[in-house]
C-alpha cells in the first residue's frame, strides 16, 4: 500500500490517468476511481491524501493505454509505474 498527500491533476476525456504531485516535488501517475474521473472538475488542483497499490506500467512506444482492474490508463505520465487508487479523500 502506497500513500501520498499532494495536489491531484486529473486529465479530463482521457482513459483515467491523473497525477499527484507531493509537496517535496515528487510526481505520481494514478489510476482514478470512476466517481472522481465523472467530476474531475472537483477535484483538479486540491489538496487529497491518496492510498492504493503500486502498479507497473509497460513501457512500449505503440501502448496508447491500457487496463489495471476496471479503470484504462493512459500509456504516458509522469512516473514508472501507477497507484491505482482504493481511497481518496479532499483535505
Amino acid at each position: 500500500m502506497i500513500e501520498v498527500t499532494g495536489t491531484l491533476e486529473v486529465y479530463p476525456g482521457g482513459h483515467g490517468l491523473g497525477e499527484i504531485r507531493t509537496d517535496d516535488g515528487r510526481c505520481f501517475d494514478l489510476a482514478l476511481p470512476k466517481h472522481v474521473l465523472k467530476h474531475s472538475l472537483r477535484w483538479f488542483g486540491k489538496r487529497v491524501a491518496i492510498a492504493g497499490s503500486g502498479q507497473f506500467r509497460p513501457r512500449m512506444d505503440d501502448v496508447i493505454w491500457w487496463e489495471i482492474n476496471d479503470r484504462k490508463i493512459e500509456g504516458f505520465g509522469c512516473s514508472k509505474d501507477v497507484i491505482y487508487v482504493e481511497r481518496i479523500e479532499r483535505l
